[in-house]
């Protein structure tokens, strides 16, 4: 089972190489603001609301600004990290390999 650290390290490759892709594929941008939006619709009201909030600002800024607040080395990007509309940027593939790489 991994431990913390090594998902911590698996979630920020994945962002990493996620808004990496997303700066050659700008309509991925509009397509995690969709996915945030159908979130709310589905679910209603949740804990993490705040944190979805901040993911709509940051998706608005553009890619520059999320990988200036969500690659960091704090708590609240970690966070950020495990709420992230971004699950569909990469393929279960590539997801896998990145896995692979970082945590062993």
């Amino acid at each position: 089972m991994p431990t913390p650290q090594q998902l911590d390290a698996f979630t920020l490759a994945f962002h990493r190489q996620a808004i990496a892709r997303m700066q050659e594929q700008p309509q991925l941008v509009e397509q995690a603001s969709q996915t945030l939006k159908r979130w709310e619709t589905q679910r209603g009201a949740t804990a993490s609301d705040p944190y979805l909030q901040r993911w709509k600002m940051l998706l608005a800024q553009g890619c520059d600004e999320i990988a200036a607040q969500v690659c960091q080395d704090s708590a609240e990007a970690a966070t950020l990290r495990n709420v992230s509309p971004l699950g569909f940027v990469l393929s279960t593939a590539e997801r896998q390999t990145l896995r692979q790489r970082v945590m062993h």
